[in-house]
This record gives C-alpha cells, sequence and structure tokens, in this order.
C-alpha cells in the first residue's frame, strides 16, 4: 500500500510539497523582519552620523 506522503507529487529538485505555514508562524516571521530590518537603519543613520566611525583612527 502507497503511503500518503509518496502520492505528494515531488518538485524539480526533489523536495516533497511543503505545505503553507501557518497564520501565526507566517506572522511571527514579519515581526522578526521588520525589527531586523528597525536595527540595519538604526546602524546605518549611526554610520551615516559618525557616532558609530567605520575605522578607527
Amino acid at each position: 500500500m502507497i503511503e500518503q506522503d509518496d502520492e505528494r507529487p515531488a518538485r524539480w529538485e526533489g523536495h516533497r510539497y511543503d505545505a503553507p505555514e501557518s497564520d501565526e508562524t507566517r506572522r511571527g516571521k514579519e515581526w522578526s523582519y521588520a525589527v531586523l530590518g528597525a536595527l540595519v537603519v538604526l546602524l546605518l543613520v549611526l554610520i551615516a552620523t559618525g557616532k558609530v566611525p567605520m575605522f578607527g583612527g
């Protein structure tokens, strides 16, 4: 008897189909990326204003 996983179509790279992620997981990733983006922007602003020196001297 064929298992249910074997009936899923395989993608061209050989991996099985991944089920869509839940809304809670997607929302968590969105917040994580938003926080990471804000930190990058803050660091760029600090570098541009000279508060964080890129080169010692």
